[in-house]
């Protein structure tokens, strides 16, 4: 495995750490499993900016702040010429137009590859978890309609309840809300939806692998869509 000439990856992380800090565990675990990385020349250069952006995924009045502060960040990066840009946050999704405008390499979308990957798998309709940010954006259910794949989103007065969950999870609360997210979980499985889609980077840290449908972890997705970019250029 010739590691030579590969341009790093760099990700715009922080949104919340552990999130971030999943990610790159992530991406060390698929280099051995998925690409077959052994000695340490073999595992991707990454390079994480943990931005600590005002919280956007419920407030969208921090939302111009947020994108100005990113903005900046892929600037910076840009010296380091990295082969992509990644986010390790979904909501952050919504700023993702006026990045590209920054960034001297293609950012890899959670969203578009999650689409595809729903649609690889066959599922029709799918349930889609999400901060209402993320939601209201519809960045989802574009991608979801691109691709044919029907979606049920959480109702009106489960956002609220959403907001709290990921709230305390990135304040480091992982015990607390898992009753409250297998109860939106399990009103979306009552409208036969045949998979779940983590559609926000904080819930799989807490959501459970053992549920009663599959549940597309959009950390796993893009972890996996990074490292395919850096190996084989796709």
């Amino acid at each position: 495995m010739n590691m030579l000439n590969r341009q790093p990856i760099a990700i715009l992380g922080g949104m919340g750490p552990d999130a971030s800090a999943r990610l790159y565990q992530l991406m060390i675990e698929l280099s051995r499993s998925d690409f077959g990385a052994v000695e340490n020349h073999q595992y991707p250069e990454i390079v994480i900016d943990s931005v600590p952006v005002p919280e956007f995924f419920s407030n969208t009045q921090k939302a111009e702040e947020a994108t100005f502060m990113l903005k900046d960040r892929v600037r910076k990066l840009n010296y380091l010429q990295p082969g992509c840009f990644g986010l390790a946050c979904n909501t952050a999704h919504t700023t993702l137009a006026d990045l590209e405008v920054e960034a001297k390499a293609p950012f890899v979308s959670i969203p578009h590859e999650t689409a595809k990957e729903v649609k690889r798998r066959g599922y029709v309709k799918v349930g889609l978890l999400a901060a209402p940010t993320t939601i209201f954006a519809g960045v989802y259910q574009t991608e979801f309609l691109n691709q044919g794949v029907e979606f049920e989103l959480p109702d009106n007065d489960q956002f609220e309840t959403l907001s709290e969950i990921i709230g305390q999870i990135i304040a480091g609360e992982f015990k607390a809300p898992k009753a409250k997210l297998l109860k939106i979980a399990d009103s979306l499985k009552k409208k036969k939806v045949e998979a779940i889609v983590l559609g926000c980077t904080e819930l799989p840290l807490v959501f459970p692998k053992n549920y009663s449908l599959p549940v597309l972890n959009t950390l796993e997705i893009l972890a996996k869509a990074l490292l395919t970019r850096y190996y084989k250029g796709e």
